[in-house]
């Protein structure tokens, strides 16, 4: 009796233990923050698919962008990295419990990251390539690999690193706004390294001088930047109106759309071009409090002052509960 006692307590486990493990959330990090154009992922079982943002990554991801594809991947709060045209980047490793990538490996081509300054991390992850090797410090950085140049460098958009090749013992520091490499020896098509003890490489080769970013490269940075910016802005936008529309499923009036006894503020005479104020302080300019009746239509009309309608008015119209 007191052995089935026990099998079954096991077996109850067992049950236990495999629904936690089915139920269990996957982890959300690496997320896939923004894909642009068309990019490639190749996962733990070595098939190629076309990557969306909602293409999970697990275990192991292999990122290939073409001459107009890129791909931002955030691996926590504070970090994120992107994977730029015409690339080759490997996270080599994803922990399955928690989606620690401790390894980001550019292969080809060019790597942003992106660190937030004075915050902390939950854990390393190491920058690796075939010339240099380190930790990324929190700053803005894109760095690059041209293995059949045996070339390396990093530009700094913002931040201070300390630049070497792998297990290099003369290193440079580039600031905001500078950039520095290291210009390696092909030998037999490959590139070369002296090996020491232990089996530690180091590759042939030196440091260049640590130079200014152009004008030009700093402004296609920004641009890049502000781009990126709008086209966020734009897609909260419709998500935010795509809510507002589902929860309005139903209502009661139109332009705009409320449910019954809901007020809309709608700014008049606003200057053409003006997309976020309702400029009460020119002429001409007022506003219009109405609320939405049993009949679906906008009635109790009232111009409000000013004093009132900054409250609720702005250039495009808003509804919401009646202030009376």
């Amino acid at each position: 009796m007191l052995k089935k006692t026990l099998k079954l307590k096991v077996l109850l486990l067992l049950c236990a233990l495999t629904s936690a493990v089915a139920t269990a959330a996957p982890p959300k990090y690496p997320l896939i923050e923004e894909v642009v154009g068309k990019v490639v992922l190749t996962g733990k079982d070595g098939k190629k698919v076309g990557l969306t943002r909602q293409t999970p990554l697990q275990e192991k991801a292999l990122f290939e962008t073409g001459d107009d594809s890129s791909v931002r991947i955030a691996l926590g709060g504070v970090r994120k990295f992107v994977v730029m045209p015409n690339s080759s980047v490997l996270l080599p490793t994803i922990s399955w419990e928690g989606g620690e990538a401790p390894v980001l490996i550019l292969n080809s081509g060019s790597l942003r990251w992106i660190q937030k300054e004075g915050e902390k991390t939950r854990y390393n992850t190491v920058l690796r390539t075939d010339l240099y090797e380190f930790i990324p410090p929190a700053g803005d950085f894109v760095f690059a690999m041209n293995p059949p140049k045996a070339y390396g460098e990093v530009k700094v958009i913002s931040g201070t690193i300390e630049f070497s090749a792998m297990n290099g013992e003369t290193s440079a520091t580039a600031k905001t706004g500078e950039q520095v490499g290291f210009q390696g020896i092909i030998e037999g098509g490959e590139i070369a390294y002296d090996v020491l003890l232990q089996g530690r490489k180091i590759p042939r080769g030196n440091l260049t001088p640590v130079t200014k970013l152009s004008a030009k490269e700093i402004a296609a940075f920004d641009g890049a930047d502000k781009k990126r910016q709008q086209q966020e802005a734009q897609r909260a936008r419709k998500q935010r109106e795509a809510l507002e529309a589902a929860k309005r499923a139903g209502s009661v009036c139109s332009a705009p759309a409320a449910n019954f006894n809901e007020c809309s503020w709608i700014c008049k005479g606003n200057p053409k071009g003006e997309k976020k104020q309702c400029l009460l302080s020119n002429p001409g300019v007022t506003c219009e409090r109405r609320r939405c009746n049993a009949n679906g239509e906008w009635a109790d009309k009232t111009v409000l002052n000013a004093q009132n309608a900054s409250i609720n008015c702005q250039a495009q119209p808003v509804v919401a509960p009646c202030d009376y």
